[in-house]
């Protein structure tokens, strides 16, 4: 997250980098839906599916994007992607028998990385704006 030094930072290519960068995010947010709609329709094919496109979208698609030009907004995708990378895949390993502990461990990686993402919204917002 961006320190309260660095609030209302100016960090010119911010604008160019997101026009390059935004379908990375735009698809990770349409694939975080095709899980949930995997999940509720217990399709566990479509989940491992769904969390294989996300983890493409976050470690391949999206790291090939940073740095930034801001470091705050470099270091909080950094951990979106990592927190995606490892939820996706504990995510890819559920199965009939998996334990509640895993589920637990994967759900808990999954709100981290949301978490994350919301951070980085908040930071492209002022970026942007």
């Amino acid at each position: 997250m961006a320190s309260a030094g660095n609030a209302g930072a100016v960090y010119p290519g911010v604008a160019e980098w997101y026009s390059q960068a935004q379908e990375h995010l735009a698809n990770t947010k349409k694939f975080m839906q095709a899980a949930v709609d995997a999940i509720e329709a217990n399709d566990l094919n479509a989940l491992r599916s769904a969390c294989s496109a996300v983890h493409d979208e976050q470690v391949v698609g999206l790291q090939a994007h940073l740095p930034t030009p801001d470091p705050a907004l470099t270091s909080a995708l950094q951990n979106e992607i990592n927190d995606f990378h490892t939820a996706m895949h504990l995510c890819m390993t559920l199965g009939p028998n998996t334990s509640p502990e895993d589920l637990e461990r994967t759900d808990a990686f999954v709100h981290q990385a949301i978490e994350d993402l919301r951070a980085v919204n908040d930071i492209l917002v002022d970026d942007l704006s």
